[in-house]
């Protein structure tokens, strides 16, 4: 991977962190403002289904950011290495 699709996979997935991040927020104020009934409690199982699988999204985001980072310091290393 070459830093330039290193730097794009970067903000890709710190933009999927941010997105995913955001959504949980919604998620957890709708989980914290459900009150009882059939329609609040279809609203609460829904975000917490969403949650979950925002979780797992934040997750994947964050394992592409690591997996960037160090294509980046792989390529900077290399970069050293030929110069020294």
């Amino acid at each position: 991977m070459t830093s330039i699709t290193s730097a794009g996979a970067i903000q890709s997935a710190q933009l999927g962190i941010s997105r995913g991040l955001s959504a949980l927020d919604r998620d957890a104020a709708t989980v914290a403002s459900a009150s009882t009934g059939i329609q609040p409690a279809r609203e609460l199982t829904t975000a917490l289904i969403d949650a979950s699988q925002q979780k797992l999204n934040v997750e994947a985001s964050a394992k592409a950011l690591s997996i960037a980072n160090e294509a980046i310091s792989d390529a900077m290393g290399r970069l050293v290495d030929t110069r020294a």
